[in-house]
């Protein structure tokens, strides 16, 4: 571990409000969330946070399938004694789980015709929505089976960068959907895994990867990165809308399988020039360091993260003056980063790191100018008996849940913090 000392101060906070739930063990031993849930629900922790690209807002996704809008107060970073407390600006409830969401890259608060979030629920039709009314609906897509005429589940969206079409990922398959044309279908789609029919044509080496896509990220040179539960990463031309040109697995060679593990790549990023990938997936300690100008070389392994769960524990990319940093929460609560990890090689452990709190950290973003960090966090008490995230993926196994009995011997820690970090 590196030597570098960061320090943080707490600016802005959720506070005690989604720690309020009650148990009640003579209903399936649920827990009830009288001020914020709709449902009920075991623990209504913080699964992601996203930040507009204004910096003005933050829009999250919690337990109990809200999405909340929070805009940052003016005074954020005026001298104060103590936090400032953040209150949800918005909310909405879907009829159905909440499996994707994202914020239009084009988000202005000054301009409240902009202040759009896309987002996919279980069968039901994609949907973008004002992030300041959810009531608003600018315009639905639909993605139907042509077999069943049912709503297909999209696990993954990304807007391009002009913010005219989005991306969405589903069971082996990509969709690209123009953000203009309401009630719409895909105006094309791919199938990651190659037909016999497209075999026949193309031959047996056309590319292509399999399994659900779970992460969607697209560089300055309109390269598109697809992660799946399978372990693979597909490279697709203009920003999705062309064929795929590398496809690979992130799987370890069997030298180093005692080292490298993961069950489904949850996240991709780019650095800030495109030039090199990095991949975090479920029950990791790690995140793989690609570079994609050498025939998808893995150049580092960022090891440490603490990140040996099913939750999605996301990681951010931050440009800095001489590079890029990598940061990344764990299930400790500590917030890592490590610093120009594309001038390393191998197993490189982080460079600095930060106990920020005392359940795991599902999201540790920067400010798009890198004024504040936020942070956000919270973990699943007791068991459930189906699988322990909001989407429809297969069932995982081995989560290290807290106990009823833990439960009731400590607090949980289900908050969104900003930070001031020297």
């Amino acid at each position: 571990m590196g030597d570098r000392k960061i320090k943080a101060e707490c600016v802005a906070s959720t506070g005690e409000i989604f720690n309020k739930t009650t148990i009640d063990l003579t209903s399936d031993e649920t827990l009830t969330i009288p001020e914020h849930g709709q449902r009920q629900s075991r623990s209504n922790f913080f699964r992601e946070a996203q930040f507009s690209p204004d910096g003005t807002t933050l829009v999250t996704q919690n337990d109990d399938q809200c999405l909340r809008t929070f805009v940052l107060p003016p005074d954020l970073l005026d001298e104060k004694s103590t936090p400032i407390q953040l209150q949800e600006y918005a909310s909405f409830s879907p009829p159905s789980n909440i499996q994707s969401y994202a914020v239009h890259p084009f988000f202005n608060l000054q301009d409240p015709s902009s202040t759009l979030v896309l987002h996919s629920s279980a069968d039901q039709a994609l949907a973008l929505r004002n992030a300041l009314d959810y009531s608003t609906i600018h315009a639905k897509y639909n993605l139907i089976s042509p077999t069943t005429e049912r709503y297909l589940t999209t696990y993954s969206i990304t807007f391009t960068q002009d913010g005219s079409h989005f991306v969405a990922g589903g069971s082996n398959q990509l969709s690209m959907f123009g953000c203009s044309r309401d009630r719409s279908d895909p105006i094309l789609s791919h199938k990651l895994v190659p037909g016999k029919k497209a075999k026949k044509i193309y031959g047996a080496e056309s590319l292509g990867c399999k399994g659900i896509v779970t992460a969607l990220a697209i560089n300055n040179d309109g390269l598109l990165a697809v992660g799946t539960t399978q372990r693979e990463i597909g490279l697709y031309a203009d920003q999705g809308g062309g064929e795929c040109s590398v496809a690979f697995s992130v799987a370890a060679p069997p030298s180093e399988k005692h080292t490298i593990t993961g069950t489904g790549v949850m996240h991709v990023r780019w650095s800030p020039d495109g030039k090199y990938l990095l991949a975090a997936e479920r029950q990791s300690d790690g995140i793989q360091v690609y570079d994609v100008r050498n025939m998808v070389h893995r150049v580092a392994w960022l090891n440490g993260r603490k990140a040996q769960t099913t939750q999605r524990l996301g990681i951010d990319v931050v440009p800095t003056a001489d590079g890029f940093e990598v940061w990344a929460g764990g299930t400790d609560g500590c917030v890592r980063m490590w610093s120009n990890p594309h001038q390393k090689e191998g197993h490189c452990g982080p460079d600095s790191t930060m106990a920020l709190h005392d359940d795991p950290v599902s999201s540790a973003l920067w400010h798009p100018t890198g004024a504040v960090l936020a942070t956000c966090s919270g973990r699943r008490y007791d068991k459930p008996e189906a699988a322990d995230d909001a989407d429809d993926l297969p069932a995982p196994k081995n989560e290290d849940f807290m106990t009823t009995n833990e439960t009731q011997a400590r607090k949980p820690d289900n908050k969104m913090a900003i930070w001031t970090v020297t």
